[in-house]
């Protein structure tokens, strides 16, 4: 199959927002809208990244290092992103030895962020917000050397304990099913 994008214009298809990309740009197939997973052949560091809080304070996304780290990216409009959100943070619940973020890239920021994750009753997924693009690049504005490339939303990626990036997640995943646990169990072991 191939696998080559031209551009296109943002469409919605089953949930999945696709934004325009790169010209000729290898990206995988999407087969469905759900949990569609790619790991990295060549996992790279992502160096320091600098999170806003929807308190407006900063940190560093490397405080989170240590362990298998998900960074997912959502929206406020995008509908599978308000499932996700809760089944990262029952995955949180459950297993303490994992950690996720997840950060908002809607424009409006922390004003309309703060009481959609209300509505959503998350207790332990930390959230951030990046409307201005600076943690994650749209894909038609992206290098290679951008670590967190949107393409869709939502969009997790999953980095190793030593802060590198394994893969990621298009789409909304069921984080309890075995998908998933082989992900992260695969992304723990790549240290």
């Amino acid at each position: 199959m191939d696998t080559t994008r031209r551009p296109l214009l943002g469409l919605m298809t089953t949930g999945f927002f696709v934004p325009r990309v790169l010209a000729q740009e290898r990206l995988p197939a999407l087969r469905n809208a759900r949990g569609q997973v790619v790991r990295f052949a060549d996992p790279a560091p992502v160096g320091r990244q600098v999170l806003t809080g929807l308190d407006g304070r900063t940190t560093l996304l490397e405080r989170y290092q240590g362990v298998v780290l998900i960074v997912n990216f959502f929206a406020t409009w995008c509908p599978p992103c308000r499932q996700e959100l809760p089944a990262l943070d029952a995955l949180l619940q459950r297993d303490p030895g994992l950690r996720a973020v997840a950060i908002s890239v809607d424009r409006e920021g922390a004003r309309v962020v703060r009481p959609y994750l209300a509505g959503l009753g998350l207790k332990r997924l930390p959230a951030f917000i990046d409307p201005e693009f600076r943690v994650a690049r749209r894909a038609d504005e992206a290098t290679p050397q951008d670590p967190f490339r949107l393409f869709g939303l939502p969009l997790s990626y999953v980095l190793t304990p030593g802060g590198r990036n394994f893969g990621y997640v298009a789409g909304a995943m069921d984080w309890s099913g075995p998908t998933a646990r082989a992900l992260l169990a695969e992304a723990a072991a790549a240290g």
